[in-house]
C-alpha cells in the first residue's frame, strides 16, 4: 500500500481535471477534484500501486475508481495524447456486493466511458455470460458470487482465457469482508490472476 501525503506540501491543494490528458477530461463534469480525490490523485492516476481507501459515504470515492480506470486506459494514449483503444486487451473488473449497485455503475460508466469506446458488460445473478462477449469487453461489472461462480465453472469449459487480460480489479464496499457474504468476496479477489493494480473502497 502507498502512503498518501499532501500534494506539494499543501494539504489544501486541489487537482484540476485539466491535469488529465485531453481525451479523459470529458469523463468528469466538474473542473476541480475535491480534497479526498486530489490527495488520492497521484496514487490513482499516476501510479500502479495497490490501494485501500476508507472514507464516508458521499465523499467522492467513485471518482477514485474512475481515475484508476483512466490510469489503465492511459496505456492506449499515443505520444500526441490521442486515445487509440485496443478493445478487450486490458480488462477492468468491478465487484460490488449488490446487483442494484452493479447496475447503477453500469449505467453511469456506459455514459461516461462510452465516448472512449469502452465496452461494459454486466454479469449478475440474472445475466449469463459467453466467452466471446467477455473477451470483447473492457469493463466487467459483477457481484462477488457471480465472479466466484464464473471463475470456478470457467475452469471446466475452458472459459478462463480472459483472466490473463485482467489488469485492474476494483472492489466496492470491501468492508463486507466481515459480513456473512464475505467468503464470496474473499474468493473473488484471491484468484491467482495477474493484475497491475488493485483498488478497494
Amino acid at each position: 500500500m502507498a502512503a498518501m501525503g499532501p500534494l506539494g506540501g499543501d494539504p489544501y491543494a486541489l487537482r484540476c481535471v485539466s491535469d488529465l490528458p485531453p481525451p479523459f477530461r470529458p469523463v468528469f463534469g466538474f473542473r476541480y477534484f475535491n480534497s479526498l480525490q486530489s490527495e488520492c490523485f497521484p496514487v490513482c492516476f499516476l501510479s500502479d500501486v495497490n490501494m485501500v481507501v476508507s472514507a464516508p459515504t458521499g465523499s467522492g470515492k467513485t471518482v477514485l475508481f474512475e481515475l484508476c480506470i483512466l490510469r489503465l486506459l492511459s496505456r492506449f494514449l499515443t505520444s500526441e495524447s490521442r486515445f487509440s483503444l485496443v478493445k478487450g486487451t486490458l480488462k477492468t473488473i468491478y465487484i460490488a456486493p449488490m446487483k442494484a449497485l452493479v447496475q447503477e455503475k453500469m449505467r453511469d460508466w456506459k455514459t461516461k466511458l462510452g465516448s472512449l469506446g469502452i465496452n461494459c458488460l454486466e454479469m449478475t445473478g440474472d445475466s449469463e455470460f459467453y466467452n466471446m462477449v467477455i473477451h470483447d469487453s473492457d469493463l466487467i461489472l459483477t457481484t462477488p458470487e457471480k465472479f466466484d461462480y464464473m471463475s470456478r465453472n470457467g475452469i471446466r469449459d475452458g472459459g478462463l482465457g480472459f483472466f490473463s487480460d485482467i489488469a485492474l480489479v476494483l472492489i466496492d464496499e470491501v468492508h463486507l469482508l466481515n459480513d456473512p457474504r464475505g467468503a464470496s468476496l474473499e474468493a473473488a479477489f484471491s484468484w491467482p490472476g495477474r493484475t497491475s493494480k488493485f483498488a478497494a473502497l
